[in-house]
């Protein structure tokens, strides 16, 4: 059964995923002062932030919203905004968005305890001691559920294909890492642990990520860490409780999964596959592709992908441009 299927069926499955929803990708509940006046007096306010999921990925938004709608009703509590029958398109960020009553906070950490993140466990208290408008229900600090992880690999491999619809990178290439910010290492500790529990990682301990990049940019990155999956335990991941709700990604962890099973080093015979006249004529046909579109055309990686680009580049054969954080190829005019 797939992890999502888990969550609709399982009220303790759904608060173990949601915790981790939490953790890598909902806007924290932080304090915050207002300013407000009322008959010419000043006064300040003590404020929360709101629990929001924004994401662009309608896939996920949608199931999650779809799953959470199922345990609202069956619990008779409003977990999510009042407003929402359904997630809301922001038109300015074209991205997905749900906001959530921190009384659904308070119901997944009364039933899953402390969760591995100091950051995301002390906002959310925080907000929760201050709840008005609820009546809140205390959380044992001592609770520790999501240590189950290590215990049970179906649990344990739900919580990385969720992460995978979530925060992981590198999945359209195979080699999918958990990569997040200082604020989140012990988070990330935390999933390396797991991972090395049952072999899913070649790694022993964290890495740190250059953010040389991103500051030439003019972007104020935090010191960043990773740890990768393995393909072998890509596989096992995947087939204990896949598939992942993001059709694009699915697509391409089921191609490497694929791809792994079957592969043959066939050294320069390769070249007998064609893949640049392949790489050309799916260009004629789909201008503006990307690399890990190509790769699906070629049954190569995209290392080998971008070698073969690159050499039809310098030929003058095609070109590229920027689009966001990845780059399009197209014939180049002249060769159309």
């Amino acid at each position: 059964m797939s992890i999502y299927n888990s969550m609709k069926k399982n009220w303790k499955i759904y608060c173990l995923m949601s915790s981790i929803i939490y953790i890598e990708e909902m806007s924290k509940p932080t304090e915050h002062i207002q300013i407000k006046k009322y008959k010419n007096k000043i006064y300040k306010c003590l404020c929360f932030h709101s629990l929001r999921l924004k994401m662009k990925d309608p896939e996920f938004v949608n199931k999650f919203f779809e799953i959470t709608k199922f345990w609202e009703n069956k619990k008779k509590i409003n977990f999510i905004g009042k407003t929402f029958n359904k997630p809301k398109k922001e038109k300015y960020s074209n991205q997905d968005v749900l906001f959530f009553s921190p009384i659904w906070i308070n119901h997944i950490l009364y039933e899953i305890g402390k969760i591995p993140n100091k950051y995301s466990f002390e906002t959310a208290i925080k907000r929760i001691d201050h709840l008005k408008q609820y009546k809140k229900i205390p959380i044992n600090k001592n609770k520790y559920e999501l240590n189950n992880l290590l215990k049970n690999k179906k649990l344990a491999a739900g919580a990385f294909i969720v992460s995978m619809d979530l925060e992981f990178r590198g999945i359209q290439g195979g080699r999918p890492s958990l990569c997040m910010s200082e604020k989140y290492k012990d988070f990330l500790e935390f999933m390396l642990k797991i991972a090395k529990k049952w072999n899913w990682t070649n790694n022993e301990k964290l890495s740190s990520v250059s953010i040389q990049h991103s500051l030439k940019r003019g972007i104020k990155a935090s010191p960043q860490f990773e740890f990768r999956i393995n393909i072998k335990g890509l596989q096992e991941i995947h087939n204990l409780a896949g598939p992942l709700i993001n059709s694009h990604k699915e697509k391409c962890i089921k191609f490497h999964v694929n791809r792994s099973k079957k592969y043959i080093n066939l050294g320069h015979n390769h070249r007998k596959k064609k893949p640049k006249e392949k790489i050309l004529k799916y260009l004629k046909e789909n201008p503006n592709s990307s690399t890990t579109d190509l790769q699906f055309i070629t049954n190569t990686g995209t290392d080998v992908v971008l070698e073969h680009l690159k050499k039809l580049e310098k030929q003058e054969k095609v070109i590229k441009q920027r689009r966001g954080k990845r780059y399009i190829w197209k014939i180049k005019e002249n060769d159309n």
